[in-house]
């Protein structure tokens, strides 16, 4: 072990432990206060056929005819966000179709989705497993594009985030408004946040095979 490499008294071991254990003890706190925010919001992310100028428009276009979609509604929590995207999957993904015609198949998915921490202009939205309408139009080999569907964060024609101050309130506490709003003081933080999200992926994927391994044989 490293305190038998390096020679420590009993007090100064003391104080490192103490110094891993706070270290640690912050991180799980502030990965509870992410985990607060991902179980309020409902993500876009629409994902380009290609990087072509041709194909990163028409995802501009698909982008744009979302958020006007969903701008019409007034929805009080995420349960009735994430009820409307389902109940109109079909008329969003006909949507999306009519508007970039029949050149590329479009899909969309209601599903959980693990993002990375991500930024625009002064908003971060941590690490983590968020409700997501996921669309992919064509092969989806080209750049995404993301924002926030609810609360309401995001306007069309600019890749940027921008924010419903009436929705934003009221869904966001103190707390989580701290969080997304401040991302070069918890820039650290985010970055631990995703190497946890990593690791734990590996793990519980390797488990699931194990499982699956043992259930078949």
């Amino acid at each position: 072990m490293i305190f038998d490499r390096i020679k420590f008294n009993t007090y100064e071991k003391s104080i490192i432990l103490g110094l891993i254990f706070s270290v640690l003890f912050s991180i799980v706190n502030f990965s509870a206060k992410c985990n607060i925010i991902s179980e309020k919001v409902l993500r876009l992310h629409v994902i380009a056929n290609s990087n072509s100028n041709e194909d990163q428009y028409l995802k501009l276009k698909v982008r744009d005819k979302i958020i006007e979609y969903f701008s019409k509604e007034k929805f009080q929590n995420l349960e009735e966000a994430k009820n409307f995207a389902i109940h109109n999957k079909e008329n969003i993904r006909n949507l999306c179709q009519n508007e970039i015609g029949f050149k590329y198949k479009v899909i969309v998915n209601i599903c959980k989705y693990d993002f990375n921490t991500r930024v625009y202009d002064k908003i971060a939205l941590p690490a983590g497993v968020y409700d997501s309408i996921r669309i992919i139009i064509g092969n989806g080999e080209g750049k995404n594009w993301w924002c926030v569907l609810f609360p309401q964060m995001c306007i069309p024609a600019a890749e940027e985030c921008k924010i419903d101050n009436n929705s934003y309130d009221e869904i966001f506490s103190e707390d989580d408004k701290d969080i997304v709003e401040n991302e070069t003081q918890y820039k650290v933080k985010f970055k631990i946040m995703e190497i946890f999200e990593s690791i734990h992926e590996k793990i519980s994927s390797s488990i699931q095979g194990f499982i699956e391994f043992f259930h078949i044989k």
